[in-house]
């Protein structure tokens, strides 16, 4: 995660420095956009690449639809129209690809769900990193998801190899642990506070912390979901493209859907 937020980081505080400048505000909100785009297109481009190994013509197909769906996702500040029509073209899109090109169409509206899903999980989800910047405070909140999973998978992490005993879910995850899963949520409720004093003070005690465990929970249910994934198709990582580290799919994979709490959170 740590090559991912130290980007996203990075963008936050040339985002808190220049908001009150109107153009630099929003070359900072087209260079976090398209840093959204371009995470959202490798995660594609590793899902696809795991679920249909020297499959060429459905990964053409699922990065085509995939990106019609990531464009119409994050050419609007907020879920809308575009999205819906961008939904409406992957199902459409995906049923003709079905009726035209597949003769077993048993097994391509198979494929076609194994598709769905990593156009949904990447061009869907991710965008709420977008679509909560735009609102206001938004690089606080933006910064507030990345800091409790950082927090989160830290204290995780030396928790449970200090104290790990009791396996977690083991045909899923053999590393976990229910002592490391409750380091998270102690972790992310320690940054909570933290993030509180500095980046919420508006915000109250409990609306803050009891975020935090919320996001703590969920978080660790989006890190199994993506290790679902992996065990399917196979693969001990999503990618290569962190050397040691897996994928960009390994490195976002407890923040998206504490991303899309807090963004319908603070949209309600």
């Amino acid at each position: 995660m740590s090559q991912f937020v130290a980007l996203t980081a990075a963008t936050l505080v040339k985002d808190l420095r220049l908001e009150w400048r109107s153009k630099d505000a929003i070359n900072a909100m087209l260079f976090f956009a398209l840093l959204v785009v371009v995470v959202a297109l490798l995660g594609l481009v590793e899902y696809l690449w795991l679920a249909f190994p020297a499959r060429m013509r459905e990964r053409v197909v699922g990065l085509a639809l995939g990106a019609a769906v990531i464009g119409a996702a994050l050419s609007a500040p907020a879920p809308g129209p575009r999205l819906s029509a961008g939904l409406s073209l992957l199902i459409a899109g995906g049923l003709v690809y079905v009726v035209l090109a597949r003769h077993d169409f048993e097994r391509g509206l198979a494929d076609l769900g194994g598709l769905m899903v990593g156009i949904l999980y990447t061009g869907l989800v991710l965008p709420h990193f977008y679509w909560l910047r735009r609102l206001p405070d938004g690089p606080q909140w933006v910064t507030f998801v990345i800091a409790i999973g950082m927090g989160g998978d830290s204290s995780g992490y030396f928790v449970g190899h200090a104290l790990g005993r009791h396996k977690l879910i083991p045909r899923i995850s053999p590393g976990k642990t229910v002592e490391g899963a409750l380091g998270i949520v102690l972790g992310s409720v320690v940054v909570g506070a933290l993030a509180k004093l500095v980046l919420l003070p508006d915000r109250s005690w409990g609306e803050v912390l009891g975020l935090a465990c919320v996001m703590a929970v969920i978080g660790q249910l989006g890190d199994l979901g993506e290790s679902v994934m992996k065990r399917t198709f196979g693969a001990k990582e999503s990618g290569w493209i962190f050397p040691g580290h897996g994928g960009v799919l390994d490195r976002i994979d407890s923040l998206l859907f504490p991303v899309a709490l807090v963004y319908y959170y603070v949209a309600r």
